[in-house]
């Protein structure tokens, strides 16, 4: 192989040319470089660019009012720091998704439960009352007029046996109707002392002083009548030498080998109340006792007082344990009617998809939840609420088994979700008419001055001009059961911010605005009214040893 050689006066030459050839050839592989991946490059830049937009936020927004928005970090009027929203991430999401980053889901405190299947069966507890059985007591009444001549039991609450005598009466009608039976028998007419017979039987004279009266044959002047069964005097309503009436009641005879139990179950639960339901029943007057019964009776109405159901127990109570009006607790382990439109059987388990009742936002038009889609995404849904089973609201309408919802700080993801949501939070025209009509009143209100305001003297931490609030230290605000704290208050549009100052000592009146914000409706500067009282001690001071003065010289 020939090797080519350079004489050495042509080396500069040479070197030169090289130099050249090397810069020539990079800045060509550049320029290639640069217009092969022009595609590649762009779609890394907007990547990025969307990548930085996503992870900024679009605002911040106070967390106890989603209607205070500021461009920036800053603290909401409540004195809490504003929260930021960011940008749902493209069109993948739904109207309504709001994202929230991490950090912020973690100090929200925002928790999440399972949509789950539950049986719909509760336990019912509920507060009872132990009463006279009314279907046992006895209600004594004279079937004649007379008067009480001897009282054997004196006073309520007595215990007495059956037979026992009660009381003894004179009536002119038994003196007769002796009299009658004793003229038949002295005739010894078979259907005439029948007939006298009867009648003093059906005034409720005892047997066993009709036939002392004919073996006597002496009228007696009063009529001793007994108790017709065993049990505790009630309702005593007469004394010896009272006058009765067959209208009377004269006192009552109530067993308590059995007494009722009268419970009252709230009324949302009435519809798991069946009769022959078993129940529990205890009392802390008998503890480590319990007595087994079953629903006896449903009463037909609410307690007017109460509006609870009231529901019937009948127990036997051999020892007397269970006193009338004695306190006692029922738990009834209730079951879901089934519902005859479905072909189940008793024994077949019913289930239905349930959420804890604090995961379900109720505002009166309409039922919501926020669902946790995953990822710091959160939406609010409509959903349709059915019955309360204890702790769980039934969802008959809108979710699904295995969906995750937010149960705490829910309320804030609700309002900025529902900002773009998708669903018609309106019922009706009507309705929305209403709620503007109301919401204008309460604008009004706002500006004219609520009849609800509480004044306190307050220390200015903080003007903020741009924002129209000031930080202030206050009292107790009893109107609104509010103790002294630090927080910022708005400023109403009819007093000039600009006057306040930090360190100043100040008499307020705050009011409550409609958006849930606090207002200061009123003034008075401590210090200023202090400095101009001395201003004006001053002045009448000067003014009055110019008097002086001129009055010296004018007597002079």
């Amino acid at each position: 192989m020939n090797n080519i050689t350079f004489p050495k006066s042509q080396w500069p030459s040479v070197a030169i040319g090289a130099v050249v050839g090397i810069v020539i050839s990079v800045f060509i592989y550049w320029v290639f470089l640069a217009l092969a991946s022009p595609a590649l490059m762009s779609e890394e830049q907007a990547n990025a660019q969307k990548q930085a937009s996503d992870d900024k936020p679009l605002y911040w927004v106070a967390p106890m009012d989603p209607n205070f928005k500021r461009d920036k970090p800053g603290k909401s009027p409540m004195g809490m720091d504003l929260v930021p929203v960011y940008k749902s991430e493209g069109n993948q999401d739904s109207a309504g998704t709001v994202k929230v980053d991490p950090t912020t889901v973690q100090n929200l405190g925002v928790k999440t439960a399972r949509v789950s299947l539950l049986s719909p069966s509760i336990d019912i507890r509920a507060f009872g009352r132990v009463q006279y059985a009314q279907d046992l007591m006895v209600h004594i009444h004279a079937r004649v007029e007379g008067w009480v001549e001897t009282l054997y039991v004196r006073s309520a609450g007595e215990y007495i046996e059956k037979g026992a005598p009660v009381y003894e009466l004179y009536s002119p009608a038994l003196v007769n109707a002796q009299e009658e039976l004793l003229i038949a028998l002295k005739q010894s007419n078979a259907s005439l002392i029948k007939a006298a017979q009867s009648r003093l039987e059906a005034l409720n004279v005892p047997l066993a002083f009709i036939n002392k009266l004919k073996q006597s044959k002496e009228v007696q002047r009063t009529v001793t009548f007994t108790s017709p069964q065993s049990g505790f005097v009630n309702n005593l309503q007469i004394q010896e030498g009272f006058f009765v009436t067959p209208s009377n009641t004269m006192l009552s005879v109530a067993s308590t080998e059995q007494v009722w139990v009268i419970a009252s179950v709230f009324a949302q639960q009435a519809d798991f109340i069946k009769v022959g339901q078993l129940a529990t029943i205890t009392s802390e007057f008998l503890p480590n006792t319990s007595v087994s019964s079953q629903v006896d009776y449903i009463y037909p109405s609410l307690h007017s007082k109460t509006l609870t159901l009231q529901v019937r127990f009948l127990l036997d109570n051999p020892r007397l344990a269970l006193k009338p009006d004695m306190f006692v607790d029922v738990f009834i382990q209730a079951n879901t009617p089934l519902d005859s439109s479905q072909n189940v059987t008793d024994e077949q388990a019913i289930s239905v998809i349930a959420v804890p009742t604090q995961a379900v936002i109720r505002t009166g038009i309409q039922d919501r939840v926020v669902l946790a889609l995953g990822e710091g995404k959160f939406k609010s849904i409509e959903v349709g609420v059915g019955r309360k089973l204890g702790d769980y609201y039934e969802i008959v309408s809108g979710l699904q088994e295995g969906d995750l919802v937010v149960t705490s700080a829910q309320f804030l993801l609700d309002s900025e979700s529902s900002i773009t949501s998708d669903f018609n939070r309106m019922v009706s025209v009507a309705v929305a008419e209403d709620m503007t009509m109301g919401n204008q009143m309460s604008s009004q209100m706002a500006n004219h001055g609520d009849n609800t305001s509480a004044r306190t003297s307050a220390t200015v931490n903080e003007v903020m001009l741009s924002d129209g609030m000031v930080n202030l230290t206050h009292g107790p605000l009893d109107a609104f059961n509010m103790m002294g704290m630090t927080m910022n208050f708005m400023v109403s549009e009819t007093l000039d911010i600009a006057e306040f100052e930090e360190g100043q000592e100040v008499q307020v009146e705050i009011v409550k605005l409609p958006s849930g914000m606090y207002q200061i409706k009123t003034v008075h500067f401590v210090e200023k009214e202090a400095d101009q009282m001395k201003d004006k001690v001053s002045n009448d001071s000067l003014l009055s040893g110019e008097h002086r003065e001129h009055d010296g010289d004018v007597h002079q």
